[in-house]
């Protein structure tokens, strides 16, 4: 079992008070989510901020995806590896726990999806004390009963090692035939100034709408954007292709500063849907 590393910090550690909380991040952002079944999406960018700041962006992420699942498909969550420890890719064969219980892990998908590439390693080590999936986790348990999910922690951001990843993705959920969505838990430009933020970002995002995972790498290295999820937002590219996607959208764009209404040092937040 992987326990929580962050709750208390990033989320609130009490059952109730952290439903309340992620209530509180629908009715500031996207709104209660409605069920739907419309199935036209196959991955998202969220945010994976502290709640206070960045639980109302990542909202509009996951209204996309209950408005297209009301049944809930595995998850592969993709994160960066913020603590340099473990694997330069590292798959988590545990089960998941938070203040909300326990989210099983899709242990066939994930040993497939291990097998079918080259580059991932079972590995937990990579996982202890990284927040970056971790926070994805109540929102989905806020809109699923028994959700499953494959957490793949990244600390490698070349163009490669996330094509190996969303390739063996694809093979292997077309393998299962499994309904499968990525997550690429991702914040954007850290502690510059908001305009210069949203200037750099915005480079970015031209790439990310066009499906130009190469270009999108490209300018991240040669302006110095601070976007720490780059590679989970490759691979999240590349996979969306290999099913059939042509563009992604931009679902909601702000910044810590929107919060504590200090816009002289930021960190910004995206939401982005990529569709069938």
């Amino acid at each position: 079992m992987r326990y929580p590393a962050v709750a208390g910090a990033f989320y609130p550690s009490g059952v109730e008070q952290l439903k309340r909380n992620v209530e509180e991040c629908f009715r500031k952002g996207a709104g209660m989510p409605k069920a739907g079944t419309g199935r036209k999406l196959l991955a998202v960018v969220s945010p994976h901020a502290g709640y206070v700041y960045s639980g109302w962006v990542a909202s509009f992420a996951y209204s996309e995806i209950f408005r297209n699942y009301s049944q809930p498909p595995t998850f592969v969550i993709l994160g960066p590896n913020h603590t340099g420890r473990g694997s330069g890719v590292a798959l988590s064969q545990q089960d998941w726990e938070t203040p909300l219980g326990t989210v099983d892990n899709d242990k066939e998908l994930g040993a497939l999806v291990q097998r079918n590439s080259k580059m991932i390693d079972f590995d937990e080590t990579a996982h202890e004390g990284e927040h970056s999936i971790e926070v994805q986790l109540p929102f989905i348990q806020f809109l699923y009963k028994n959700p499953r999910f494959v957490p793949i922690c990244m600390g490698l951001g070349d163009y490669e090692t996330a094509e190996d990843i969303a390739n063996a993705l694809f093979r292997a959920s077309q393998e299962l035939k499994r309904e499968v969505l990525v997550i690429a838990s991702s914040d954007f430009t850290h502690f510059e100034d908001a305009q210069s933020a949203r200037r750099k970002d915005e480079l970015a995002l031209k790439h990310i709408e066009k499906l130009d995972a190469r270009g999108f790498l490209r300018e991240v290295k040669n302006n110095n954007i601070s976007i720490c999820g780059y590679a989970p937002i490759m691979a999240a590219i590349i996979y969306s292709k290999l099913k059939g996607g042509r563009e992604a959208k931009v679902l909601k764009y702000a910044n810590s500063g929107d919060v504590t209404k200090d816009y002289q040092e930021v960190v910004a937040y995206c939401s982005i849907a990529f569709p069938k």
